[in-house]
């Protein structure tokens, strides 16, 4: 296992039962996967629940959370989850945070959504303090002290980044960073770079910051039967304003498709702005096709220099993927 190249699972939304939920946990177990990672999307299954049902079911795989956010869940809360989670996997966890967006937070849950990074680079000081023992009094945790601590001396706190600000944020406090499903090889190349840079400007050693990054994963020997609904998901992405410029400017693609994929989707033709997503997004925003393809894709994921593939396929085909591509 030591010698075997780092690889991790995320396992997608849509789990009916506790029984389907351990039979993952087996899966991930029994694979070379280093870590089994949980999502949270909001009105899907909770994630904290998630993740000690999988602490409960398991022995060796490493259980990441990747991301919850300091908005919906106070840095109080997300400490005491972190150190309970620790302790109940036998100090397994992987602690991934990130700042979510506006129109879910502010817009949707009716959360004030203010100052984004200063928001996470505080959580974090404050989720790292109390998890180390200490008593804080100050705003937001007044004569706060957990009862409880972790097994591991300092549990890993991962922060999700896209853009180049939150990418700094990363490599200045965190100890790893969670890179975008949907990124192409050439923007992972240069969010490794923007990570490495704050790193060392912080008086950090750059390989101190463990680069994961989501491939979403369609295991397949035709992929063009999947190319409609691919590019429905990848216009979708696209449509959101920076990222879309960011994920294509970096990924080596012509971002002046923008304009026009963002007007069909105001006038609500999706199928139009489909239409614009080419099979060489397809292929760099995906890893797809037979196995061999998929196992070389991700091979240019770990050049491009991160270092912890994390696998998020269909539950559907979670264990063929977990079968065929556990030791790419």
């Amino acid at each position: 296992m030591t010698d075997s190249p780092r690889l991790a699972l995320v396992l997608h939304h849509g789990i009916e039962s506790g029984a389907e939920l351990a039979a993952y946990a087996r899966l991930a177990e029994r694979g070379r996967f280093e870590s089994l990672w949980v999502t949270e999307r909001y009105c899907h299954e909770e994630t904290v629940a998630l993740l000690g049902y999988l602490a409960a079911t398991t022995d060796r795989v490493k259980l990441g959370v990747g991301v919850v956010n300091p908005y919906t869940r106070h840095p109080v809360l997300l400490a005491m989850a972190a150190a309970t989670l620790d302790r109940v996997s036998s100090g397994r966890l992987l602690l991934g945070l990130g700042r979510s967006e506006r129109d879910v937070i502010q817009d949707r849950l009716g959360v004030p959504y203010e100052r984004p990074r200063r928001r996470l680079a505080d959580t974090v000081s404050v989720v790292r303090r109390l998890l180390a023992g200490e008593r804080l009094d100050e705003p937001g945790a007044r004569g706060v002290r957990l009862a409880l601590a972790p097994v591991q001396a300092s549990v890993p706190i991962y922060l999700a980044a896209i853009g180049p600000r939150a990418l700094r944020l990363a490599g200045r406090i965190a100890d790893g960073v969670l890179l975008n499903a949907y990124a192409p090889v050439g923007y992972v190349r240069w969010a490794v770079a923007e990570v490495a840079a704050a790193a060392r400007a912080a008086g950090r050693d750059p390989a101190a910051v463990d680069i994961a990054c989501m491939l979403v994963v369609r295991l397949t020997d035709d992929p063009a039967s999947l190319g409609p609904a691919l590019r429905r998901r990848l216009a979708r992405l696209l449509d959101e304003p920076h990222v879309g410029e960011l994920l294509l400017e970096k990924g080596g693609f012509d971002a002046t498709i923008l304009p026009r994929l963002r007007a069909a989707m105001e006038r609500g033709s999706e199928a139009e702005a489909a239409g614009l997503v080419t099979e060489a997004m397809l292929d760099a925003f995906y890893v797809r096709g037979p196995a061999a393809v998929c196992r070389a894709r991700i091979g240019d994921y770990r050049a491009a220099g991160a270092a912890l593939p994390l696998l998020l396929p269909p539950l559907s085909s979670c264990a063929e993927v977990a079968e065929r591509l556990a030791g790419a």
